[in-house]
């Protein structure tokens, strides 16, 4: 199948070399694409429709890559309410409030855990999103941990799906954390490894896994051939930044509480940092130093933190108004965050992202002008059309 994308007024590749600025914009650009593969990019009146082709005109409006959402824990049942409220009451957050999570989740069947992931990737998908890192970390037994894993593999939807074992996200209720890092290295991430792209830990001392315990985990998850990525610096000074530039992780995730120091480790890693305004925004607590991350060299991704403790959103959008307003990023910063530089946060920049020949066709038609306006105009869906592979998927 061909697909012919005309009249783009603002036609926003996300890569310099394409167009003008950083977020490489061509004025009055096209698009085509052929077996879900973008095959060329430029401007509208050098555009050649290929024999057969479905047009789609943007009627001059602003055309983004398909969004890319980074770091969600997509796959749970139940919700915590009643811990939003406690917080909204003054309560701190605190890391046992998972615990919630896993009891449902384990109760939940497969069938049940499935139609709710899909009800959610509707919902991201109808937010221009067209890839989602999904996280397991609520099943907490080896078996739990595999059942998760397995479902997300197993998801049929439009929307890209990465998978990423997060076993060592909190301490079971029914172990320790030696024990549990024992079962997690010795047996559920060489199993994991045909399921996962990716393996993540919570580096935190105060409620999850100390420093040695996070390299234990993601020496293990190296052998076994997975990407690494660290939860790190959320509640405190953990030590997690500095692990994730030394093993040479994907990315390092939340980095509230992050240090100049970890930042130049990052930044000489190549680490790319994933920040959550969302989620500090819900818990009262200090939002990531954005400019400070930038101003030495790291590169920066911004995500909903999608999960039912903190972050309960799948609006990716919002996250780009949240970095602006609360993060000081640039708009463009903000937009490279949640579509070219999310795309490497996940080992994907060769893949999705930027609107550029050989990468997949998923882009999104706004309904505004201006890529800017998904900022400027926060709060309100923006998405008109959304296209993955090539195809029309909302």
């Amino acid at each position: 199948m061909s697909l012919v994308l005309r009249n783009a007024g603002r036609l926003v590749t996300c890569d310099q070399e394409l167009g003008e600025g950083p977020l490489g914009v061509i004025r009055g650009g096209a698009l085509v694409a052929e077996k879900g593969r973008i095959t060329w990019v430029g401007r509208d009146r050098d555009a050649k429709s290929p024999r057969g082709a479905t047009e789609l005109d943007a009627e001059g409006a602003a055309v983004l890559p398909g969004l890319v959402d980074c770091h969600t824990h997509l796959v749970f049942a139940g919700d915590r309410a009643e811990e939003f409220g406690a917080r909204m009451r003054g309560e701190p957050y605190k890391t046992g409030g998972i615990r919630t999570t896993v009891a449902a989740t384990r109760a939940a069947g497969d069938q049940e855990l499935t139609a709710l992931a899909l009800a959610r990737l509707d919902r991201f998908l109808g937010f221009g999103v067209t890839t989602v890192e999904a996280k397991t970390g609520y099943g907490l037994t080896e078996a739990e941990e595999l059942r998760l894993l397995r479902i997300t593999a197993a998801l049929e939807h439009p929307v890209n799906v990465v998978p990423t074992l997060l076993a060592a996200h909190v301490i079971p209720p029914e172990s320790d954390a030696a024990t549990w890092i024992d079962a997690v290295c010795e047996r559920v991430i060489p199993a994991a490894r045909k399921l996962a792209e990716f393996s993540d830990v919570w580096c935190e001392p105060n409620g999850a896994f100390d420093v040695e315990q996070s390299r234990r985990v993601l020496e293990a998850s190296r052998s076994a051939g997975l990407g690494l990525k660290v939860h790190a610096e959320q509640l405190g000074p953990g030590g997690g930044a500095a692990l994730a530039a030394e093993m040479g992780a994907t990315s390092a995730d939340h980095l509230e509480h992050v240090t100049p120091a970890d930042a130049y480790a990052l930044a000489d890693a190549g680490t790319v940092g994933v920040l959550m305004p969302g989620a500090s925004m819900l818990t009262a607590a200090p939002y990531a130093p954005a400019r400070m991350l930038i101003e030495r060299g790291v590169r920066l991704a911004l995500s909903t933190d999608f999960n039912p403790g903190t972050s309960y959103t799948e609006n990716l959008q919002l996250m780009v108004a949240l970095g602006c307003g609360l993060l000081k990023l640039t708009p463009e910063e903000a937009l490279l965050g949640v579509t070219r530089n999310a795309a490497a946060a996940i080992g994907r920049e060769d893949r999705c992202g930027r609107l550029k020949p050989g990468l997949e066709a998923a882009f999104v038609v706004l309904d505004s002008r201006s890529e800017v306006d998904v900022a400027y105009h926060y709060g309100v869906n923006l998405a008109a059309t959304v296209v993955r592979g090539g195809e029309v998927a909302a």
